[in-house]
């Protein structure tokens, strides 16, 4: 049976979807991105699986979370490169197409039902003008989506790694702090599951706060950023607390500079995990606070519509989809 190919690269977590012709899911399968040396080692140890064995698989898609130049595509946070024409060649697939994991994202947004968008602000939507996407995972990821007769034509940034500026004296203290361990301090750098685990151990050390040690304990056993949010939600921690509301503000202010960016009047959409998880505390004051916070470019960003997207698995939808576009 002729098949489809759907794979979405992150730093953390590598997720494969085996579906038909129609996009009717046939497999699914998540593993650890950094249990392996290479991408070709995790893809053939997918193949090898007998479910998936007995299918020929004539069109891939790969969203990778690094830039894409051409056939070849660089993992951001892994030592992995990849190339289309060998990944082409090495496993028999007719149509290998590469793509930054946000361009995946991008075009997984038409296939998200009410009920998976959550509204943070109604805004005065315009579909003739640009979305933008922003999501914070092992990293930040950004891309810029276009309206293209009935379509959407998405393009990849690296805007996530611009310079981080900070905007109160607690921020400010942040990267001095920084700055200290890293030769670039991007917005990247704090805006995701490992720098929100910076701003936890900067301010526990900065304010001299006794730490719980249930928390600590909680984030050697497992993911320390799931760790913190977590307590910040459920345990009502006030450090871990005071991290993530530092974590989200910093957060709607590198979103409010990309709606700036590109006057995305038909919607920006925040995706990631952490936002998902924390849907609450994005609903609060905090993130809708720093996003407007734009002096004179106040009430235009009042008017851009602000999305979180709730569906874990939009990249590999937007993956699927374009799989799909190789072989119809």
């Amino acid at each position: 049976m002729n098949t489809l190919l759907a794979v979405d690269i992150g730093g953390t977590k590598t997720l494969l979807e085996l579906s038909s012709l129609q996009g009717e899911v046939i497999v699914e399968q998540k593993f650890d991105s950094q249990q392996y040396e290479s991408f070709d080692l995790l893809l053939s140890e997918f193949f090898a699986q007998e479910e998936v064995s007995k299918h020929t698989v004539v069109s891939a898609c790969f969203g990778v979370a690094g830039p894409v130049v051409g056939k070849q595509a660089i993992v951001t946070n892994l030592p992995w490169t990849l190339d289309a024409d060998e990944l082409a060649q090495q496993f028999s697939i007719e149509h290998v197409h590469l793509c930054n994991d946000f361009v995946a994202v991008g075009y997984g947004i038409d296939c998200l039902t009410d009920d998976e968008i959550e509204v943070l602000q109604e805004g005065e939507p315009d579909l003739s003008m640009p979305k933008a996407v922003i999501g914070a995972g092992t990293g930040l990821g950004q891309a810029l989506m276009f309206p293209e007769k009935d379509a959407w034509k998405v393009v990849a940034t690296e805007g996530g790694n611009v310079d981080f500026a900070p905007t109160d004296q607690n921020q400010v203290r942040l990267l001095e702090h920084m700055m200290q361990r890293f030769d670039h301090v991007s917005y990247e750098c704090i805006v995701s599951g490992p720098g929100l685990v910076i701003i936890y151990d900067f301010l526990r050390g900065y304010q001299q706060r006794v730490e719980n040690p249930n928390l600590r304990q909680a984030m050697i056993d497992g993911d320390p950023a799931a760790a913190i949010s977590e307590f910040a939600l459920k345990q009502c921690d006030e450090l871990a607390i005071e991290a993530l509301d530092m974590f989200i503000k910093i957060y709607g202010a590198q979103a409010g500079n990309l709606a700036l960016s590109v006057i995305p009047m038909a919607g920006l959409y925040i995706a990631g995990g952490i936002a998902a998880k924390n849907i609450e505390r994005f609903q609060d004051a905090g993130f809708l606070d720093a996003f407007r916070a734009k002096g004179k470019m106040r009430h235009l960003v009042e008017k851009i519509p602000v999305y979180v997207i709730l569906q874990p698995k939009v990249g590999l939808m937007g993956a699927r989809l374009l799989a799909q576009q190789s072989v119809v």
